[in-house]
């Protein structure tokens, strides 16, 4: 600061004076806050009135430089007034503490300072400066004012080196005090500790055999025989009777000496045998609530069953288009219904599989399991390859994961919003790819789902209330597929299934579903299975899905059936006497591997939209009934019936 004063040409002395102030008052704070970190009460006052003091002399050299520019100025403006008050006024503050604070001895100084003729002078000199008014001049000499002031400060900072030198003092005896004290509790706790372990060494001594024993013990207890008794109850066919488990339990534990360790060992003991207690009551209360959704959904099952026959007998006579549209809606609600007792079933450790002679078509498979859920109007078909199929051992159990996905992605999508299925063969495997327009989930909550659907929980009020993602992950455990969720690439979530090998069969080139133009022949061996009364009406991707290409034709004439690209968007027509309009866009025929997706709203399950060629004449009403409950029967025929 110094040499920015002697270097620069346009120094100013209020800007200069400032910032002088500055670098004083952050000194001085900083002295005043050491004073917080002192233990002893003593040396903190005498720190604060050692600043009080730094201070006063601060105020001394403050109004000097403010009268200074007074007489420079030639008058005493009402800043400068200001200024000089205010160095006055801090002057008196700090000398009144350092007074309140300060030792005998210290006052002493501080009198033998204040006493001499050149005080006497400067008081006058002050006094000429207070009682001047606003606007006039200083009669008051610039060379007696510097000496006055000067010899008034050097005076405070002998003082101040005298009290710095106290303070100095009794810091340092305070310090040595303090080493000396710690020395000594070092000493007299290293003594102590010595004492302990050697008290502690000649305890451990006597009992540390025993305790090794007990260790020894508890650990094949808790390592070895616990969980082996616990795996053995967690057996569906094990005999579990809580009271004659608890009694055999035996341990190896020191119990004859009758001190506190041998009470241990008692403890522990009774501590084995309520465990094993608890999970054997465990294991027959989880048994028990198996064998109740078993039994509440066989019997609940056959009610569903015996509604659906009804339904059937209503919907075979019935001709009115309104009356046919709410027994379907009944239809898809009973066939909801017996999902939820498959899935009890499985919650209850049965399988949802039936006897079956054929393997299944992959695209039937996705058609059965849009049957059994509610919104399937808004999902999509992308694409599906058409030459594989589903082992008839898997069948049921594929079907029922599916459309628990399905109906997730449904359920908790917007209304207006859209489902993509894509069904694609991946080396010996197929994966599945359900995707919905949602909001998505964050990325903690689909690792706790991944979690789940990777290691479902046992029956429990947690599991019914998430009843589809166990049932899915329960269902993905027996069949060796792999569920998993992951966000979309917008928004929403993909559901993917890869289907093992094992389930994946071949399908035969001529028993292929029919490419465009095709009508599906009745009297398969899958009578009872959906049917795709036509094809698929092709609709876009959405942005993001990975969608394969389909294979590539094969060339040669069209079959019979079977109409040209340039025909193959099929003419508007109404279907019997629900006067539904569809619309149907068909592909060349004769390709194999893949079918493009389709819009359920137009093909419903219950009522699949009829493309007809031109040739052919309008179909009957019953006819359309009679394909509207093929479309559904596949689908209410994977549950069991009891």
């Amino acid at each position: 600061m110094r040499a920015q004063v002697r270097t620069a040409a346009n120094a100013s002395v209020s800007a200069m004076t400032f910032s002088y102030r500055i670098i004083i008052a952050d000194l001085l704070a900083y002295r005043e806050a050491t004073a917080q970190g002192v233990e002893s009460a003593e040396i903190a006052d005498q720190i604060r009135a050692s600043s009080a003091l730094s201070k006063a002399g601060e105020s001394v050299g403050q109004q000097q430089v403010a009268v200074m520019r007074a007489l420079a100025a030639g008058q005493l403006t009402p800043a400068m007034q200001q200024d000089i008050t205010a160095s006055r006024t801090g002057f008196t503050e700090n000398s009144l503490t350092f007074l309140s604070l300060a030792s005998p001895e210290w006052r002493v100084w501080w009198e033998q300072a204040g006493s001499g003729q050149e005080i006497v002078g400067l008081q006058r000199l002050q006094d000429q400066v207070s009682r001047a008014e606003t606007g006039a001049k200083l009669r008051v000499s610039t060379a007696d004012w510097i000496a006055a002031t000067q010899s008034w400060a050097r005076r405070l900072y002998e003082v101040q080196q005298r009290v710095d030198a106290a303070v100095f003092d009794e810091i340092d005896a305070a310090r040595v005090d303090e080493r000396r004290n710690a020395i000594l509790e070092g000493a007299a706790m290293a003594v102590a500790l010595a004492l302990t372990v050697l008290v502690t060494w000649a305890v451990a001594r006597q009992i540390t055999n025993r305790l090794r024993r007990l260790r020894d013990a508890a650990n094949t207890v808790a390592f070895d025989e616990l969980p082996a008794m616990v795996e053995e109850l967690r057996r569906p066919d094990a005999s579990v009777h809580p009271e004659m488990l608890a009694a055999q339990v035996t341990t190896n534990l020191d119990r004859g000496s009758g001190d506190e360790i041998g009470e241990v060992g008692e403890a522990f003991t009774a501590v084995h045998r309520a465990a094993v207690r608890t999970a054997a009551e465990q294991a027959v209360m989880r048994a028990n609530t198996a064998k109740i959704f078993i039994h509440l959904s066989r019997r609940e099952q056959r009610l569903v069953d015996a509604v659906l026959a009804q339904v059937d007998l209503v919907e075979q006579d019935e001709t009115d288009p309104d009356r046919l549209q709410r027994l379907y809606t009944l239809d898809n609600l009973a066939t909801r219904m017996g999902r939820i007792n498959a899935s009890l079933l499985v919650l209850g450790g049965v399988g949802v599989g039936r006897m079956r002679q054929d393997d299944v078509p992959l695209s039937k498979m996705l058609q059965a399991a849009l049957s059994q859920i509610e919104h399937y109007e808004r999902v999509r078909l992308g694409v599906v390859d058409t030459d594989v199929a589903v082992s008839r051992d898997g069948v049921d159990e594929v079907v029922h994961l599916l459309a628990e996905l399905m109906d997730n992605a449904t359920t908790y999508a917007p209304p207006e919003s859209e489902t993509w299925v894509t069904a694609r063969s991946l080396g010996d495997r197929v994966i599945v790819q359900i995707s919905d327009e949602g909001v998505g989930l964050p990325k903690e909550r689909l690792a706790q789902l991944n979690h789940l659907l990777r290691q479902p929980p046992a029956i429990d009020v947690a599991a019914v209330r998430a009843m589809g993602l166990v049932v899915v992950g329960q269902l993905a455990i027996r069949l060796g597929a792999t569920v998993e969720l992951r966000p979309g690439p917008r928004l929403g979530t993909i559901a993917e299934v890869a289907l093992p090998g094992k389930l994946i069969r071949p399908l035969p080139e001529d028993e292929e579903l029919p490419s465009a133009g095709h009508s599906p022949l009745f009297g398969s061996p899958l009578e009872a299975s959906i049917r795709m009364d036509g094809p698929i009406p092709v609709s876009p991707a959405p942005a993001g899905m990975q969608i394969p290409l389909p294979r590539t034709p094969h060339a040669g004439p069209l079959p019979g059936n079977a109409l040209p690209p340039e025909t193959a968007a099929c003419t508007v027509r109404t279907v019997g006497c629900t006067a539904r309009t569809v619309a149907c866009t068909g592909r060349a025929a004769g390709s194999r591997g893949r079918t493009a997706g389709s819009r359920l709203a137009a093909v419903r399950p219950r009522a699949p939209a009829l493309c007809f060629r031109p040739s052919r004449p309008p179909c009957h009403r019953h006819r359309t009934r009679s394909r509207s409950r093929a479309a559904y029967r596949y689908g209410r025929s994977t549950r069991p019936r009891s």
